[in-house]
C-alpha cells in the first residue's frame, strides 16, 4: 500500500518525530473531488493546527473554486515532488496564511481511502500541530479569510480529528 516514495516519506516522518498512530479512514466524496485530480496513488498531504501560544488556532476559508464550500479548514495540502511531510506543512502555512509553522509536532497519520462509488484513490495525511510565527495572517490568493479561533468551530472540516490535538497541544501551550 505504501511503496517507494510513500514509504520514504513515512520513514522520514517517523525518524524526525517518532512513531505516531496511523489511523484508517474511508471517505465518500463526489466525482470531482481533488483526490481524483492526480495520477499519484497513494498521494500525500500535510497540514494541521497552527496556534498562537494563547490558546487560539488559525483556520482558513478557501475561495469557492477550492472546493471546500463554507467549511473552515486548517492550513494544509498536497505534498510536492521530493517534499517531506514537515516541509509540506511549512510551505502550505506560508502559502495559505503567510505564516511560518514553528516547532511542529506530528500527531498522527491518516491513511485515507477516497471513493466516489465507482473509483477509489488512496492518500496519506500527516497531521501536525505547530506554533505560528505571528498573530497577523496574510491570506494567500486561494484563501478568502484567515481567522483566529479560541474554540474549534462546528463547521471545521474533519473537526473530530483535531479535538484531541487542540486540548493536548493548543490549550497546554497557553502562556
Amino acid at each position: 500500500m505504501c511503496p517507494g516514495v510513500c514509504k520514504d516519506r513515512l520513514a522520514d516522518a517517523f525518524d524526525r518525530f517518532g512513531r505516531v498512530p496511523i489511523e484508517k479512514r474511508k471517505i465518500v466524496v463526489p466525482p470531482d473531488h481533488s483526490a481524483f485530480r492526480s495520477a499519484e496513488d497513494p498521494f500525500w498531504s500535510a497540514g494541521g493546527l497552527l496556534h498562537d501560544g494563547r490558546g487560539r488556532v488559525l483556520l482558513i476559508h478557501h475561495v469557492a473554486a477550492a472546493g471546500w464550500g463554507d467549511a473552515w479548514v486548517t492550513p494544509g495540502g498536497r505534498l510536492e515532488e521530493g517534499e517531506t511531510t514537515v516541509d509540506g506543512l511549512r510551505r502550505e502555512a506560508r502559502e495559505e496564511a503567510g505564516l511560518d509553522a514553528l516547532e511542529p509536532v506530528l500527531t498522527r497519520i491518516l491513511q485515507q481511502t477516497f471513493s466516489d462509488g465507482s473509483r477509489v484513490r488512496h492518500g496519506y495525511f500527516a497531521q501536525f500541530v505547530a506554533r505560528a510565527s505571528s498573530t497577523v495572517p496574510r491570506p494567500g490568493p486561494d484563501v478568502q479569510e484567515a481567522r483566529w479561533f479560541e474554540r474549534l468551530p462546528a463547521d471545521l472540516a474533519f473537526r473530530e480529528d483535531y479535538v484531541a490535538d487542540f486540548k493536548r497541544f493548543v490549550r497546554a501551550a497557553t502562556f
